[in-house]
């Protein structure tokens, strides 16, 4: 059973969240949409509401990084994400291929308002690269996402404006720019204005268009393939991160998701299994096991 989470958190990243347009009833009539409670705070307080994150979710991802030429990269990681009781937001993303990245970790660590993270780099030898209070701005390790992008949105850091309805493949959406509260939010987060467009059915963010804090456009995010997964709640099992200025673009591909709280135990979020590798000894083969033998001897 779910337990309600407090309004911040929203998912990781990448969460990295969302669903394939199969049956969506719509959840208003027209004149209810209208309605001018609707404004662009209300409308992102209901996106939160619907769409929180699971406490404990596993994925394996394909990451295929693609340049201006056609040239791909492509990488496979895991993704860890565990939301505790008291809502501090725990995300662990490792790499297993190719081999020159693997083993390189990413931990991000999400209070109330604050995000401490850590790079691991086992070719630097045992120690853990802080970036804590400088821009998370900076794409994360060659892909078009930065640590803000992955991070969970926190509504109070924002001002939402709902502008014009657009109807996109046929389908309503709202649009909503959120503007930073305060210039240091906008030099930390490296955005000037992101646009939403959320889908008046269901109430999930399909695209964002980011812009720089100059107002010039930097890049769209799009979710794609979208599956129910609880209730009100969908996940994305692909997400595109499009560079318009560097031409350059970031697929993620969610190839399996496991919501188990025996996938992600808290000693997994920590420097020191970052530095005794165990992020990289540990499997989905292991984890399955370790679940196993904990509900065999809870029987």
């Amino acid at each position: 059973m779910r337990y309600r989470l407090p309004k911040y958190v929203n998912a990781l990243l990448s969460g990295i969240i969302l669903l394939p347009a199969l049956l969506f009833f719509p959840l208003f009539s027209e004149p209810a949409l209208a309605n001018d409670k609707w404004t662009g705070y209300y409308i992102m307080d209901e996106v939160f509401k619907r769409h929180e994150m699971f406490p404990y979710v596993f994925e394996k991802q394909t990451i295929i990084m693609t340049d201006s030429a056609g040239n791909r990269d492509v990488r496979e990681s895991r993704r860890f994400s565990r939301v505790e009781k008291d809502g501090t937001v725990k995300f662990l993303l490792v790499f297993d291929n190719p081999s020159e990245v693997r083993g390189v970790a990413l931990l991000a660590i999400r209070h109330a308002g604050r995000v401490e993270s850590m790079i691991y780099l086992p070719a630097f030898g045992k120690k853990l690269k802080s970036n804590i209070g400088k821009s998370r701005g900076s794409n994360f390790l060659g892909t078009d996402f930065a640590l803000e992008d992955m991070a969970a949105e926190v509504l109070s850091d924002f001002r939402y404006v709902r502008v014009a309805d657009q109807k996109i493949n046929k389908i309503a959406h709202f649009v909503v720019e959120a503007f930073p509260q305060d210039k240091e939010i906008e030099r930390i987060t490296g955005y000037g204005l992101r646009r939403h467009f959320i889908r008046q059915d269901n109430f999930f963010i399909i695209r964002t268009d980011y812009y720089d804090r100059r107002g010039r456009f930097l890049k769209s995010q799009t979710r794609h393939d979208l599956k129910r997964v609880d209730g009100d709640m969908w996940r994305a099992n692909m997400i595109l991160m499009e560079n318009h200025k560097d031409r350059h673009n970031t697929l993620i591909k969610i190839d399996r998701r496991v919501f188990s709280h025996d996938y992600v135990p808290p000693e997994m979020f920590t420097s020191a299994w970052l530095l005794e590798n165990r992020h990289i000894q540990v499997t989905e083969r292991s984890l399955f096991q370790a679940a196993y033998k904990a509900s065999e001897e809870n029987k």
